[in-house]
């Protein structure tokens, strides 16, 4: 075999292990909340959260909650589901803390984590699921 058809053949055997192990990875995560919730958890965004924190969650008078800034906030804060449920429901809005419905934030937590790319599954976000702990929001 020639070295640049080996290089290449190599090449193939790592890169359908790193899709693999990537995909192994998602399966992992636990799918905590469901797609209608998510999907009322974004309007709940539109109305409520989406003038500090940006129409698309880039931050602005409020962090990012979305992508690369909102993971390094997560590590940096040591956030897992549990806990940006529980701050969330107690401070936000800013301006008026824990003045939505529980359902309304459980929505919201559902949406943030919809739009970071956790999967969804077939029940809705609940505060007592011991996996929320177990999802490590900073990676």
């Amino acid at each position: 075999m020639r070295p640049a058809a080996l290089l290449f053949a190599v090449a193939l055997v790592f890169a359908a292990a790193g899709a693999l192990s990537q995909s192994a990875g998602a399966a992992d995560t636990p799918a905590l909340y469901n797609a209608a919730q998510a999907n009322a958890g974004g309007q709940i965004f539109a109305q409520q959260c989406a003038t500090c924190h940006g129409a698309q969650m880039e931050g602005g008078a409020g962090p990012a909650l979305r992508g690369t800034p909102f993971h390094q906030l997560a590590q940096a804060q040591n956030l897992n589901a549990q806990s940006l449920l529980t701050v969330v429901s107690q401070t936000m809005p800013q301006d008026n803390p824990a003045s939505l419905s529980p359902a309304q934030y459980k929505a919201l937590v559902a949406y943030i984590l919809q739009q970071n790319g956790y999967p969804a599954g077939g029940a809705e976000l609940s505060a007592d699921n011991p996996q929320l702990k177990d999802l490590n929001l900073g990676q």
